[in-house]
């Protein structure tokens, strides 16, 4: 009886695991992993309007880099949109934001007039 508690309990927390497999439109996901991430997730949001964000979930990601910092990057449903790397100095990182907003604002405005050039036709 242990034996199948066991079983049963290794697969509940094993499938808790697996990512979903649905999104959820307009959701800004921060999964950034140090101070700095934290803070250029912060930057990020700071001018963001959420008119401007027709579909799709926006995930900020963080993965830490010894040498050269923290490799950061942005994906709108698993496609990266940005990609760089922040140091632990704090002092770029309002500038690095700038650039990943603007370059996520131009994805979803494309985005969305590829969606509507597919409604008209």
């Amino acid at each position: 009886m242990k034996y199948h508690a066991f079983i049963m309990l290794f697969w509940v927390v094993s499938s808790a695991a697996i990512e979903p497999s649905f999104e959820i439109d307009g959701l800004i996901i921060d999964q950034t992993l140090s101070r700095v991430g934290h803070l250029f997730y912060e930057e990020l949001l700071d001018d963001w309007d959420a008119s401007n964000q027709s579909a799709g979930t926006i995930t900020v990601r963080e993965r830490s880099d010894p040498i050269a910092g923290n490799v950061i990057w942005i994906d709108v449903d698993d496609n990266v949109v940005y990609q760089g790397r922040i140091s632990s100095r704090s002092s770029d990182i309002e500038e690095k934001a700038q650039s990943a907003r603007n370059e996520l604002k131009a994805y979803l405005q494309q985005n969305k007039d590829t969606m509507r050039n597919l409604e008209i036709y």
